[in-house]
């Protein structure tokens, strides 16, 4: 069972690896970014800072899509991070059992925008967000799990749009 697609583009760190990981009674973190998958140095990190009572699997976004619909894994607590917006929406899109999405940390880059201290979104990734709502998918904007969760309406507020 999936219990939180969470956007960090820092993937792995100590807010993931303990709060929300402990908070959530995950059992498995499935870390969903193309180069993580590949990078040996970011997966010997990610190790290192996952919480030694979760499994950890980092793969690509494609490989996270088929771990997350393989039903072997429906008895198990996941907790997903990826790193994008745009990454969420593929992954809402091609796996029902995704239903609620985090956005946490995305610093900024480009021509981002402050939504809060953490989080800086674009077009495109309020795009993405609007895609994941009209999936069907519960989205909110929560740097930890005991401060109050952002709404999209609220989140758009914040954007200015």
């Amino acid at each position: 069972m999936i219990e939180l697609l969470r956007v960090d583009d820092r993937l792995i760190h100590g807010q993931v690896a303990v709060t929300w990981t402990s908070q959530l009674g995950a059992d498995t973190i499935v870390v969903a970014n193309d180069r993580a998958a590949t990078d040996k140095l970011m997966q010997s990190a990610f190790r290192i800072a996952a919480p030694p009572q979760a499994t950890l699997s980092i793969k690509s976004v494609k490989g996270a899509i088929l771990v997350i619909n393989n039903p072997k894994h429906e008895a198990r607590k996941i907790f997903v991070v990826c790193a994008s917006p745009a990454d969420a929406l593929q992954i809402v899109r091609e796996c029902p059992s995704v239903r609620k999405v985090c956005l946490g940390g995305i610093r900024q880059a480009g021509e981002r925008r402050r939504v809060t201290q953490q989080v800086f979104l674009d077009e495109k990734d309020m795009e993405a967000i609007d895609g994941m709502v009209e999936l069907g998918a519960q989205v909110s904007l929560q740097s930890l799990p005991d401060q109050s969760p952002m709404d999209v309406a609220a989140i758009k507020r914040a954007y200015g749009a």
